[in-house]
């Protein structure tokens, strides 16, 4: 995983001004494409629009899909990765359960995803302008699902990282996957028509819902040491 830029200190006059155009940017391709879908505006457009030049738009932005989704596919915030990498089986009091990984892993896990959810600071005008931007072009909905892909290999790497456990270690890859699930399934309900659920509680409700499911320690099967 790359290493994250966000600062745990005040942000500078210049960041502001960065994400002051950073959010700009996604406002207005979210409003143009809720109003004439992704094929009906340019980027030289949005960037009239916005007052920016074409070669700024793509200083932030990759393309148009990319500016629509915004900070959904944003780094981990820092502070919070180092408290999840130093919760551990390492850190005093934390015990490993019968799986081998720590009793706390998707506590944590779920409280890292917390952190960037509050760093992403989505109000519900954010929320409503992305979901009128989907709903008006669906692939939008497969390109922040085809993310999980790359999210759930930085969870894996993570939480082999926290886990002392090597990168390709089974029960991390199955760890991330089974949080990933949790996530993409959360993320359905929280994008859907009439969803009045915070993105945490849906969340929340499908980790213990898997961490019932899974808790049968006491079960082996045929060929399995």
């Amino acid at each position: 995983m790359t290493e994250s830029a966000k600062s745990c200190q005040a942000p500078s006059l210049r960041a502001r001004k960065r994400e002051a155009t950073r959010s700009a940017i996604t406002a207005a391709a979210r409003a143009f494409t809720a109003q004439h879908g992704l094929s009906g505006f340019t980027v030289e457009q949005l960037c009239e629009h916005v007052g920016i030049s074409r070669r700024t738009f793509f200083n932030y932005f990759p393309s148009k899909e990319d500016a629509i989704i915004g900070h959904l596919l944003d780094e981990f915030p820092a502070e919070a990765t180092a408290a999840f990498l130093d919760g551990g089986p390492q850190k005093p009091g934390v015990e490993r359960g019968p799986h081998g990984l720590s009793t706390t892993l998707l506590q944590d896990l779920f409280r890292l995803t917390c952190a960037m959810l509050d760093e992403l600071n989505l109000t519900r005008a954010h929320i409503n302008q992305l979901m009128a931007a989907m709903k008006k072009e669906p692939q939008l909905m497969m390109k922040v699902i085809g993310s999980a892909h790359v999210r759930e290999l930085e969870f894996t790497e993570l939480i082999a990282q926290r886990e002392q456990l090597p990168p390709d270690d089974p029960l991390a890859i199955m760890a991330a996957a089974a949080f990933g699930m949790c996530s993409h399934r959360a993320s359905q309900v929280f994008f859907s028509d009439g969803n009045t659920k915070p993105y945490e509680e849906l969340l929340a409700a499908n980790l213990l819902n898997t961490q019932k499911l899974f808790n049968f320690s006491h079960l082996t099967f045929e060929g399995t040491p």
